[in-house]
């Protein structure tokens, strides 16, 4: 197994949290300059990666790897869900904090992560398979995932923050994906071009979101190396033991299994920082598990005997 990918991938990520830590702490960026980031990350820049991840051409000879997938996708998402809904009782917080607890658990690094290290371990054939399982990904997070982090918002409907520009741009991609229509240039150039700059932003936002805090408070919360431990190991083995009798291709096991080992989405951070919850704690999430990923996806990857 080639880990040289993998590493790159993980070290890229924290060069990039490195640079937005540097960038506060030297006065560069200061906090009311990181609340602008994310706010241009979550209205603009992460919904054209959204409809971008969707321009998929579905052929008849995909329409049945298709179902496939997003049927592996209800397992996947039903054990998330159900650690989602267990853990964060065992764990001390508010409630808008157990709510950051249940989005770590549930949405995983799918993009950056995701594309190069299936493609290392599984070939280019698998990049097909992670596009289609950032499709429900995108959905869920601006769906579910906004009214786990501000659970008021189901009681106290407010459209605009329902509607937002993440869930539209996901209900449109959904609806060009389906309809089969591919969006002319230099439309998709403009539109692929911003949501290529969301993962080194997300990261530099992170970075920046950690500057202030001491450094050992970073390692020192519990409740992060717990969340970690299900979003890592606990969560993907028990996806492949429920997945591993029914599936019997290969390719279509692994790359479901490995993007559910995938550390905790930097979305967390950004919606957090977003609906004004503690956008720390999502912080610290995104690092430690980040860290970890670096034993933890050489092991997911050997158990589906990759490379």
């Amino acid at each position: 197994m080639d880990l040289i990918p993998i590493i790159e991938s993980i070290l890229t990520l924290f060069i990039l949290i490195a640079v937005g830590y540097l960038a506060y702490r030297t006065g560069v960026i200061t906090r009311s300059g990181v609340t602008g980031l994310s706010s241009l990350l979550v209205n603009i820049t992460l919904p054209c990666l959204i409809i971008e991840s969707m321009q998929v051409p579905v052929t008849p000879d995909r329409v049945h790897e298709i179902l496939v997938i997003f049927t592996i996708e209800l397992v996947v998402y039903g054990v998330s869900f159900a650690a989602a809904f267990l853990v964060p009782y065992l764990l001390s917080g508010s409630r808008f904090e157990a709510g950051v607890f249940r989005f770590m658990l549930i949405f995983s690094n799918l993009g950056f992560m995701g594309y190069p290290v299936c493609q290392a371990l599984f070939g280019q054939e698998s990049l097909f398979y992670v596009t289609l399982i950032n499709i429900p990904f995108g959905l869920l997070v601006f769906t579910v995932g906004v009214f786990l982090l501000r659970p008021d918002l189901a009681q106290n409907p407010d459209l605009k923050r329902i509607l937002s520009p993440g869930l539209v741009s996901s209900l449109l991609g959904l609806l060009l994906f389906f309809a089969g229509v591919t969006i002319p240039s230099p439309f998709s150039d403009s539109i692929s071009l911003l949501g290529s700059v969301t993962t080194p932003l997300a990261m530099i936002v992170i970075g920046a979101l950690l500057a202030p805090l001491p450094f050992c408070s970073m390692f020192g919360d519990v409740r992060i190396w717990v969340i970690s431990t299900f979003r890592l190991g606990i969560i993907p083995l028990v996806v492949l033991v429920l997945l591993r009798p029914f599936v019997s291709d290969p390719l279509l096991l692994s790359v479901p299994v490995l993007l559910a080992a995938m550390p905790i989405a930097a979305n967390t951070v950004l919606l957090a920082e977003e609906y004004g919850v503690n956008a720390e704690i999502a912080s610290k999430g995104v690092f430690i598990s980040t860290i970890l990923s670096l034993i933890t996806i050489p092991g997911v990857a050997f158990l589906l005997g990759a490379g």
